[in-house]
């Protein structure tokens, strides 16, 4: 599930990406400023615009607008962007906007022979919501790169050595290649000078100064030339970074205070339902931070899923599919995660995120964060071009926005909808290490074996051992610290989900060689399982992990047998996870998963005591390889030997090492550190 991340500084290391834009779902009016055009079509507004030019740029337009044969379309009175220092501030439609909506309406109602007019007026507004923004000033460097301003910096200080920025990469087609605030990075550091950074970004730094936010067009033979990235940027392609520049040579910028849930539009509860009876599918109009990227016609596995809802069976009734077991909380205390899927009801029972949290809450604690969101999952990085699997950004408030237009557009996903009204799909978010407050919302069961904490927290002590003894006087970490890095790593395993409807898990095993579970706080997914033993029957192909985890088998296709032939000697377990319910997918067993409803899901990988030897055989391959390339290679009486013999020294070493932590009780048992 994770993007690919493209060495955009130099073929060797990744860029990390920006938190430019604070997104917003709307566009200018004709008559906005070019501060105001800025705000209204995705970026954010400068701090020191004075109240007269933020008043102006107030005026925004609706977040979406549905027309055709829908069940409710609406436009909605919404937030200006970004609400700074907790002041939210709502502002009322556009006069403008009012008029046009008046009219769409009015004609919504009218006979036939208004059509004309009704789409005339639908595209006027379209072409208003999409629009590019527009920058304060626009300039061309001699090398070719163009640099668009968004919001001045300061104007004094320029960099010379290093700059520290957030970024958002994108290719031609809008498609986010790379981001630091979507992989929740810190600003990206950029030494100048150094040859360490692609060329036309180097040259566009230099031209901003602390503060500034900017899009840089950088040309081809200033990017990644006629190389590319494989699967990521192609050949002789011209790209686009978004950049924030928050420190400069040292100098930091003013912090920006934005609130919880600001960056973004909103609803401020005004609805107007559009009735028509042409029959015509229904067509969302997209802010821009959508409709900025090139959309690829709709995936087999959406257009089957639609199908599948349209022969009005009930949704896990399935060809020669078995029911995946069910049990309560109390029937699965102690289970040693063997015997194949499992669904499991009362996991949640003290959750405070199972009574709390809905999409309001999102928005609420979380609007302001920016996040990635995909064309469908997981991203197959070994097979497929991202460009033809795009990746947009937006922030959490305009995500949680589009899964309600999306979903109140085209509740029943009929397939003449599937076109105008993409399911895109935010997973894999770390939200709770990048916020440790989320922790006391989730309670990661015990009930059943999940040694993972207890792993972290001895590979932990076995660096600690291998560097105090390869490294003179060397003092280990002060307790406290100690243990916020087992804690993040402990939290790191769990993942956040949301998704309107039919939103699309493609036929995959976990990574890792890791269990997972999934849990529902919000809405229903459908759940299609196969045991380990029936992977050759699945056409596997390579994953990320140089392991046969994927496979492009839709197990809603009702051709599946056709395309597949070995397919029918696997044998399918299907089930319907309820809100409040969690699967459990054990080591090495295939899932497929669609959402039945807008849908809220905690995801975590663990270990036990089964498949531990997976997470050790890891750890221990990866502190090898980092003591053989940091310590060992700078010791004198080491540094001439290759890099082979270097690591075959530390893999014998950790392994020693190791071996003395077996046969003793070890560190206490890991708890989670309490919030």
């Amino acid at each position: 599930d994770r993007l690919p991340l493209p060495p955009v500084c130099h073929f060797g290391r990744p860029l990390r990406e920006a938190s430019m834009p604070a997104v917003l779902a709307s566009a200018p009016t004709a008559s906005s400023s070019s501060a105001s055009a800025a705000a209204g079509a995705g970026l954010r507004l400068p701090r020191e615009l004075s109240g007269a030019a933020r008043d102006r740029a107030g005026a925004q337009v609706p977040a979406a607008y549905c027309e055709g044969s829908c069940s409710r379309s609406a436009w909605h009175e919404h937030r200006s962007s970004p609400k700074v220092d907790g002041d939210v501030g709502r502002r009322g439609l556009s006069e403008e906007v009012e008029v046009v909506a008046a009219a769409v309406v009015a004609a919504g109602h009218s006979s036939a022979s208004a059509a004309g007019a009704d789409d005339a007026d639908l595209e006027a507004v379209r072409a208003e919501l999409e629009a590019a923004p527009t920058p304060l000033r626009e300039v061309e460097l001699p090398s070719g790169v163009r640099v668009r301003v968004f919001e001045e910096g300061d104007a004094k200080t320029f960099p010379t050595e290093f700059v520290e920025a957030h970024l958002v990469g994108r290719l031609p087609g809008g498609c986010v290649f790379e981001s630091t605030e979507g992989k929740g990075q810190p600003p990206m550091r950029m030494d100048l000078g150094r040859n360490s950074i692609i060329r036309g970004m180097e040259l566009g730094l230099r031209a901003l100064s602390l503060g500034s936010v900017a899009e840089l067009h950088i040309p081809a033979p200033l990017g990644y030339m006629h190389v590319g990235v494989p699967k990521v940027v192609p050949p002789n392609t011209d790209l686009f970074f978004q950049v924030e520049l928050v420190v400069v040579d040292g100098v930091r910028a003013p912090e920006r205070t934005v609130a919880a849930g600001a960056a973004g539009s909103g609803r401020a509860g005004r609805e107007l339902a559009v009735a028509s009876g042409r029959g015509r599918p229904c067509s969302l109009l997209f802010p821009w931070w959508l409709a900025r990227v090139q959309r690829p016609a709709p995936t087999s596995y959406y257009l089957n899923f639609c199908r599948h809802l349209a022969r009005a069976l009930p949704a896990h009734e399935l060809a020669r599919a078995r029911a995946i077991p069910r049990r309560t909380r109390a029937e699965a205390e102690g289970w040693d995660v063997s015997g194949g899927a499992l669904i499991i009801s009362g996991v949640q029972d003290d959750w405070r995120a199972r009574r709390e949290w809905d999409f309001e809450w999102f928005q609420q604690h979380l609007g302001a964060r920016r996040q990635l969101v995909k064309w469908q999952g997981p991203v197959y990085t070994k097979q497929e071009n991202l460009w033809d699997c795009p990746v947009w950004e937006s922030s959490v408030h305009d995500y949680v926005d589009y899964i309600r237009e999306v979903d109140s557009a085209d509740p029943d996903c009929a397939e003449r909808n599937a076109g105008s009204c993409p399911r895109l799909y935010l997973n894999g978010w770390p939200a709770f290490k990048q916020f440790p407050w989320l922790r006391e919302y989730v309670v990661n069961p015990t009930f059943f074996d999940d040694a993972s904490g207890d792993l972290i927290a001895e590979n932990e002590e076995l660096r600690e051992c291998f560097l105090a003894g390869l490294t003179r006087g060397y003092q280990p970490p002060p307790e406290e610290e100690r243990r916020k890095l087992i804690d993040d790593e402990y939290w790191e395993l769990t993942k956040l989900f949301m998704s309107p409807k039919g939103a699309i898990t493609r036929l995959h095993y976990d990574n890792g060689g890791a269990h997972a579970w999934l849990s529902q706080v919000r809405g229903r997914k459908l759940f299609v399982c196969y045991p380990p033993s029936d992977g050759e029957h699945l056409h596997p192909f390579e994953g990320d992990e140089a392991f046969l985890n994927g496979s492009w088998i839709d197990p809603l296709d009702p051709d599946v047998e056709k395309q597949w032939p070995d397919y029918t000697k696997a044998t399918p377990y299907i089930g319907v996870v309820e809100e409040g319910e969690t699967i459990v997918a054990p080591q090495g067993w295939w899932h497929y998963a669609v959402a039945l409803d807008a849908s809220v899901t905690i995801m975590r990988n663990f270990y036990s005591q089964g498949n531990r030897t997976e997470f050790v055989r890891r750890k221990d391959e990866a502190l090898a390889n980092a003591v053989a390339m940091h310590v060992l290679k700078a010791n004198a009486r080491l540094k001439n030997q290759p890099d082979s013999v270097l690591k075959e020294i530390a893999t014998k070493t950790v392994e020693k090492i190791r071996e003395g932590f077996r046969g003793r009780t070890g560190p206490h048992p890991f708890r989670p550190a309490p919030e």
